[in-house]
């Protein structure tokens, strides 16, 4: 439903995020924004000698992983209930305003959102059924069983049993995945059906990074020659830094057209 409305917005997808690993969920008293304004309190009172945190005892360093960790965990929750909202906004806009740019006008005027996080959410409702009535309890479900975070993430993967696939493949023999298998076994999935977000620049960074890594492993190979099994090792260093150009030149590609995509939305 959300492709097939968001015809000029579908492409703008959000990019990946990387984040820690789930941590366990703690009660928040007074409320969220309450707590939230109170560890806003306390960062503005620190000092310039209190702002790294003691790598000897690291206590309070991974109490403010677990802080940031659970935010995530509770601003994801937020953008996914928002979602319903969101796509009932742009299924009533496009129903009474076909023209694509009429569409977009209203939307921009009345809707404090970019296009992306519009269509970001719009795909969430609909690949999870919420507006359906004889899908949103199967994706309700869903969403309870894989997590708030990771549900926002396993919304692009369009098919339930796709979904279901790449969930028991991060989870392996553990009750819950962690944040972190599931954005693995999504980049995998990526690789072998090439859908998603595309890349975002962080993963740029990082594939350069990892070619040339790559490429210094593949120099280091190739210092002596003299026997069979240092030319092997040179021809398996070879197909490695092969393996992670042609996953560099991807990212690119995928950086240009998105670039490319979002700035004819600016100028739409």
């Amino acid at each position: 439903m959300a492709r097939r409305i968001l015809s000029a917005e579908s492409a703008l997808l959000p990019p990946a995020q990387p984040s820690l690993a789930h941590p366990a969920r703690t009660e928040l008293r007074g409320g969220f924004f309450h707590w939230l304004q109170d560890r806003w309190g306390d960062l503005l009172t620190l000092r310039a000698d209190e702002v790294l945190f003691d790598w000897d005892d690291r206590t309070a360093l991974m109490g403010e992983i677990a802080f940031v960790n659970q935010t995530r965990e509770r601003l994801d929750e937020a953008a996914l209930k928002i979602a319903p909202s969101m796509l009932r906004i742009v299924l009533t806009v496009k129903a009474h305003l076909p023209n694509p740019r009429e569409s977009r006008a209203f939307l921009t005027e009345h809707v404090e959102w970019d296009f992306r996080r519009i269509s970001e959410l719009c795909i969430v409702a609909d690949s999870y059924g919420l507006l359906d009535p004889d899908r949103r309890e199967h994706g309700a479900g869903e969403i309870a069983r894989y997590g708030w975070s990771n549900a926002l993430k396993l919304a692009y993967v369009r098919d339930p049993a796709d979904r279901q696939d790449l969930w028991a493949r991060a989870r392996g023999d553990k009750l819950q995945a962690s944040y972190r298998d599931v954005l693995e076994e999504l980049r995998r999935f990526r690789e072998r059906k090439l859908i998603g977000p595309p890349a975002s620049p962080a993963d740029v960074s990082e594939r350069l990074d990892t070619t040339r890594r790559s490429f210094e492993a593949l120099a280091t190979s190739t210092r002596d020659l003299s026997t069979p099994d240092s030319l092997r090792q040179a021809l398996r260093q070879v197909t490695l830094a092969q393996r992670e150009l042609g996953r560099l030149k991807r990212a690119l590609t995928e950086r240009v057209q998105a670039a490319e995509t979002e700035a004819l939305a600016q100028n739409a």
